[in-house]
């Protein structure tokens, strides 16, 4: 009788344990941004789309609307358990660039509570505006006289 109570209990005992080591977090990295110390050395108004793609490596996109834009993207999964994987941060490295593919910008966005947050920014002309379609179109909004409407 000892014996299987002994063995009982070593059983409970170890599947607690499995059942533990089973809820430990599984962690994720995808991506690259490279660091501060790097991108000190891309210099805005002197650097190429060439010069930078080989100081940081090929960007883990580029701009869909052809303005040769750079994005250096990393984000970092957290899951737990059975639960659906978490994004714990995401961070973005934006490279700008003018016609000529010549660096206009250099910015770092994070991701707070679900909200773009610039982290830094440099930028060499103070009148540069980045108008997407969105802010566009959203920055309309309100700018209506009904007089317009009505004929």
């Amino acid at each position: 009788m000892g014996f299987t109570f002994k063995r009982t209990v070593t059983g409970v005992v170890f599947t607690g344990f499995l059942g533990l080591a089973a809820c430990s977090p599984i962690e994720r990295f995808h991506g690259y941004t490279p660091s501060e110390d790097v991108l000190a050395d891309i210099f805005v108004g002197v650097d190429t789309r060439d010069t930078v793609i080989s100081t940081l490596g090929t960007p883990s996109t580029s701009d869909v609307t052809n303005s040769g834009d750079l994005f250096y993207v990393s984000s970092h999964w957290k899951t737990i358990g059975p639960f659906a994987p978490k994004e714990v941060s995401r961070e973005v490295v934006a490279i700008r660039m003018d016609a000529n593919d010549v660096v206009t910008n250099v910015e770092r966005f994070g991701l707070e509570d679900g909200n773009v947050v610039v982290v830094s920014r440099r930028v060499t002309e103070g009148s540069i505006q980045d108008i997407t379609f969105l802010r566009q179109l959203l920055g309309t909004l309100g700018n209506f006289d009904a007089g317009q409407f009505i004929k």
